[in-house]
């Protein structure tokens, strides 16, 4: 089975579950490095309302982002589906979780909501950035496999970024390039950086600490959950 078609199938068999429990799949990840991993992100639907009424009147907020036990129970109805049309046919974690503040994107229409956001952008091959006067008019800028930047605008096949630096600080600096324009056909993966600024510490100026720089917060995961039946690495 191709890539392709076991993010298909998961899809298929994962979405009763996923909607029963009131979510939406927001993608899904097939990682052949060593022995693969299947991963595949819940969210909460888009547009859901801030509260809800409760029975006794009273509002309660309502979730951002899927439970862990909801994780949990989508990662054992997924895993026995998965086992039961035998769809993988070698060994693999299955892993389901949330998109989290660094979240993967899997189309445009996803990054629309995170305009002005920081992204990280890793291409198939090298892209320069292009000026009205074209590429060689770019102050020497080279291309590059990997683009970070501010997301400054959503196009039907295409994204642009404005080139950015992350400090260890979490302090997002313009690199003073032109925007930089990604076909989608062009990206192997996009993700949007969660920018964690670090706190000054008292008597040091911004950029003197000695910060770890940004942290990536992932999302709440039921994974790695071994697939189902899978109990020593020869099984499936």
């Amino acid at each position: 089975m191709s890539e392709n078609a076991l993010k298909e199938t998961v899809i298929r068999l994962a979405e009763p579950v996923v909607r029963s429990l009131g979510l939406v799949i927001w993608g899904v990840e097939v990682v052949q490095a060593g022995r693969m991993a299947v991963r595949l992100f819940v969210d909460v639907p888009s547009g859901a309302p801030e509260s809800l009424q409760a029975a006794d009147g009273e509002e309660n907020e309502a979730p951002t982002s899927a439970s862990i036990g909801q994780c949990e129970e989508i990662s054992r109805h997924l895993g026995l589906a998965l086992e039961v049309e035998d769809a993988v046919p070698s060994a693999y974690v299955l892993e389901v979780s949330t998109p989290g503040l660094t979240r993967l994107f899997f189309s445009l229409d996803q990054m629309r909501p995170y305009l002005g956001d920081m992204v990280e952008a890793r291409l198939h091959a090298p892209v320069a950035p292009e000026t009205a006067a074209g590429p060689a008019d770019c102050g020497g800028a080279a291309p590059r496999r990997l683009w970070r930047g501010r997301l400054a605008a959503v196009e039907a096949d295409a994204f642009v970024l404005e080139p950015a630096a992350l400090s260890p600080e979490g302090e997002v600096s313009p690199e003073g390039l032109p925007p930089v324009r990604l076909p989608w056909t062009a990206v192997r993966r996009a993700s949007r950086m969660y920018i964690f600024r670090q706190p000054v510490k008292p008597g040091k100026g911004p950029g003197k600490g000695s910060g770890k720089g940004s942290r990536k917060t992932p999302g709440k995961s039921a994974g790695p959950v071994p697939a189902h039946g899978e109990a020593s690495p020869e099984a499936k």
